[in-house]
């Protein structure tokens, strides 16, 4: 799908764009990186939504992962006690915390996406964008 972006209404365009057909077919249709896109319009668009949207586009189109398939480190969701929490896989509707007591997997459980605090979806979102721009999909 191609566009014509009036100068004037650049902003605006991309903007209906994303809302429309979401962050990720913005940049594979405008060919621009995340940073350039914020850099020219800002991050007022960028939203729980947005973010949410993103990471279920691309897992839909690339899979499932853990953060072991794109060699990064789990995301600490949260220590309970002598319990540690952390994030490390994702799935189109959920991410999977897996719980700790020490050296030992105690299980895991299921955290709805809209369900995460807002730094930590920043982090997850930051995780897969960064993911995504490297090209670390490729290799799974």
């Amino acid at each position: 799908m191609k566009f014509i972006i009036k100068e004037s209404k650049f902003k605006e365009t991309i903007i209906d764009n994303i809302d429309k057909n979401g962050l990720l077919d913005t940049l594979t249709v405008t060919n621009m990186s995340f940073t350039k896109l914020f850099s020219m319009i800002g991050m007022d668009f960028l939203t729980n939504k947005v973010m949410i949207n993103f990471i279920r586009d691309f897992i839909k189109d690339y899979g499932v992962f853990s953060v072991h398939d794109i060699g990064e480190d789990p995301i600490p969701y949260n220590k309970t006690g002598d319990e540690y929490r952390e994030i490390s896989y994702f799935s189109k509707q959920y991410v999977y915390v897996d719980v700790y007591s020490g050296n030992n997997n105690l299980g895991n459980f299921k955290v709805h996406y809209e369900n995460l605090s807002d730094d930590i979806l920043t982090e997850v979102f930051d995780l897969v964008m960064e993911a995504y721009e490297d090209g670390k999909f490729n290799n799974i």
